[in-house]
């Protein structure tokens, strides 16, 4: 009977003290940021757009981890995150489809495999410009069209122009598409979809892409003809600078 009585003692003994096993489907997400940033995950791509459905939304402390339970998300399947600074200079959103040091908004979590960064060098002010930070889009429209060169700086041209070449309208969107309304030569409307790559600057700039990756365009802020030459610099938060498809002309366009 001693002995039966201490097998169990061992055995309660021994259970009592193994040691947890870490879960390898616990997500874990690393800020390396010296600010607090605010991560979003979403579940689909039409959700991060629309800031939808959230599935987890958490405040991380500067220089700090979060461990999100494994059953949280679904392993395997993906999902897209949003995380940004208070002031939306320092964030992810850039296009994953022009990685820049890696992916940044799509991830998929695997046992395993689930442990994702904040990077303070994800920074600029296209966020703080075309989303108007906590935006999901914004509206552009044309005021004014100028040919550029050395010698004489920036030329109107926006009397030249007929009411339809006028007509120049854009939506930048949270999932890297821009709608780029227009007139053509007959004075019918067309809507072009355009992806962009965002660009990490300081200046808020963003490139039109076509399918083959070239550049169709950009929109960039920091210079209008409003400024002093030779830098025309500008510190407006509603007026950029756009080279748009098929156009030689730049136009100025502001935020609706």
């Amino acid at each position: 009977m001693k002995k039966v009585i201490a097998a169990l003692f061992c055995t309660t003994v021994l259970l009592g003290c193994k040691k947890k096993t870490t879960d390898n489907t616990d997500i874990t997400i690393v800020n390396r940021v010296d600010k607090s940033v605010t991560v979003s995950i979403y579940p689909t791509m039409d959700d991060y757009n629309n800031a939808t459905n959230v599935v987890v939304r958490k405040v991380i402390a500067a220089s700090s981890n979060e461990v999100i339970p494994g059953n949280t998300l679904v392993a395997g399947k993906t999902y897209y995150m949003d995380w940004h600074t208070d002031n939306y200079y320092q964030t992810n959103w850039f296009n994953d489809k022009y990685p820049q040091s890696g992916a940044q908004v799509a991830i998929t979590p695997v046992p395993g495999n689930n442990t994702y960064y904040t990077e303070p060098s994800f920074s600029g002010n296209a966020r703080t410009i075309f989303l108007a930070k906590s935006a999901t889009s914004t509206k552009w429209h044309a005021v004014n069209a100028y040919m550029y060169s050395q010698s004489t700086g920036y030329v109107s041209f926006w009397n030249n122009l007929s009411a339809n070449e006028r007509t120049h309208e854009i939506t930048i969107h949270k999932n890297f598409i821009a709608d780029y309304s227009h007139k053509n030569s007959s004075g019918t409307s067309v809507t072009d979809y355009l992806p962009f790559k965002v660009m990490r600057t300081d200046d808020a700039f963003i490139e039109f892409r076509a399918s083959g990756d070239s550049s169709l365009g950009q929109m960039v802020s920091g210079t209008l003809p409003t400024g002093m030459p030779p830098s025309y610099k500008s510190n407006s938060k509603d007026t950029v600078m756009a080279l748009l498809p098929n156009s030689d002309y730049y136009f100025m366009m502001v935020r609706d």
